[in-house]
This record gives C-alpha cells, structure tokens and sequence, in this order.
C-alpha cells in the first residue's frame, strides 16, 4: 500500500524519506558500491529478481511523489550529492530491462524523464529495441532527434538503439553524428568510446586505431605554440635595454 503524502510542509522530508528508501533499496539489491571493499568476483552479478522489483517500487513511489517537479528534485539531488542518487536512479531503467522488466523499466523511463529528457527518453527507445518492439523503438527514435536539446546525447542513444537492432551501419552513422556535434571533452570522450566500441565489435579494429590516432592528432593541434622570444631574457640586475644606465629592476622592469 502507498504512503499518503503529507501536507506541503512537510513535503520536502517527506521525499527524502523515499530517496533514502530507494537507496537503501538499491544497496540491498547490487550490494555497497564503496571502492574501498575492493574488487570483488560478484560485481557482475546481476541482483535477485524480487530485490530488484523491490527496488522498482521504491523508485516509482519517489517519482510520483516527485510528480514532474524539476525544483524539488534538484533540491533533493544536492541533499543526497554525497550518495551518486542520480546516477543510480537514472541507471535503474536500463537494469530493469536487462533483467527482463520490460514494462517497469518503461514506466520508469517515462516517470523519470523529467529529471534528464533526452536521456531518458533515449532510454526508452532502447529499451523497446531491446525487448524487439523495432518499430516502435524507431518511430521514438526520430521523435526523440526532433525534439532534443542535448543533440550527441540524442545522436549518441539513437545509435544506441541500432546497435541493439543488431543494425550496424546506421548504429555507426549515428555514432559519428554524435561524435561531430560534441563540443566538450567529455562529449568527444564519450562519443569516441561508443564509436571506437562498435567498430572493434564488427572487426574493424584498425578503423578503430585510426579514429583514436585522429583524435589524438586533433588535441596535439590545439594546444598553444610554446613562446619563442626574440631577444634574450633580461635579468633584473641586467642593464636596462633602453640605454639609460640603470639597472632593469629599477627602470623599465620595475613593474615587472
């Protein structure tokens, strides 16, 4: 049975309630993620079946409390800025699909969209291909282009989604489309790892090594030329260049 949500004022604990119930949740069902436990051979190990859907419903209950409300999310998101409850909560509907969640992972994609759109609406899409729902996947594929405002995020997902379609060639194209429209360090970064991945996939791993040559060939070219002086460095005791006599320190260097 559902908690009733409090009145406005106590509203705002009330949803860190459910925050802290869905971590809590979260740690029950993958395990501590402190890196200070050190490696372990269960980390890929996929959660038991009934956590996992525990840890749906916790989910859900905190996105309907949410209810589309970008303001009290963010206010919870820097409470919790320690405990990576973004991350994990935004990772939640991909996790549910590859467990076989089809339809939780759907409702929660689409409660969740608010929080980051292009992303999860991304995910969305390949969640359909994923389950083999292809024409569906695809038709919010090209809605999810048309309407992006994070262009290698939305170009990025889209090859996402042919990648699991099993169809290569446009997974590439999308990829590289991806790849051109990143600015950032992070997008390029991003975008060549999917790029450079799929192509190694498909055994084209010289394709791959020549991308990454490219790119590093790209960030040498930007870097600043080193300063090349014309003239020797004038000391501070050395005589002023202008030819007065004096010390540079106390002529034409004293601002130096």
């Amino acid at each position: 049975m559902s908690r009733q949500l409090p009145s406005e004022g106590a509203e705002p604990a009330y949803l860190l309630q459910l925050a802290k119930a869905f971590l809590e949740s979260e740690r029950e069902a993958f395990g501590p993620t402190d890196d200070s436990e050190g490696d372990s051979d269960d980390d890929d190990v996929p959660p038991e079946l009934e956590k996992l859907q525990h840890l749906a419903s916790a989910a859900t209950e905190l996105a309907q409390a949410l209810d589309g409300d970008t303001r009290r999310y963010l206010q919870l998101d820097a409470q919790l800025s320690s405990t990576l409850f973004t991350e994990r909560l935004l990772d939640l509907p991909l996790q549910l699909s590859a467990a076989g969640e089809i339809d939780s992972a759907l409702s929660l994609a689409r409660a969740l969209a608010f929080i980051a759109p292009d992303s999860l609406r991304g995910d969305e899409a390949l969640i359909l291909a994923r389950a083999g729902r292809r024409e569906e996947a695809l038709l919010l594929v090209s809605s999810n282009l048309e309407q992006a405002k994070d262009i290698p995020s939305a170009e990025a997902k889209a090859g996402d989604v042919y990648r699991a379609l099993g169809e290569m060639d446009s997974a590439e194209v999308y990829y590289r489309r991806s790849l051109e429209e990143s600015h950032t360090s992070l997008e390029r970064s991003e975008a060549l790892t999917r790029l450079v991945g799929l192509l190694c996939e498909i055994g084209r791993e010289r394709d791959a090594s020549d991308l990454l040559q490219q790119e590093e060939e790209r960030l040498l070219a930007r870097r600043p030329a080193p300063v090349v002086r014309d003239a020797p460095k004038v000391g501070r005791n050395d005589p002023c260049p202008c030819g007065s006599g004096k010390k540079y320190k106390k002529c034409h260097g004293m601002g130096d």
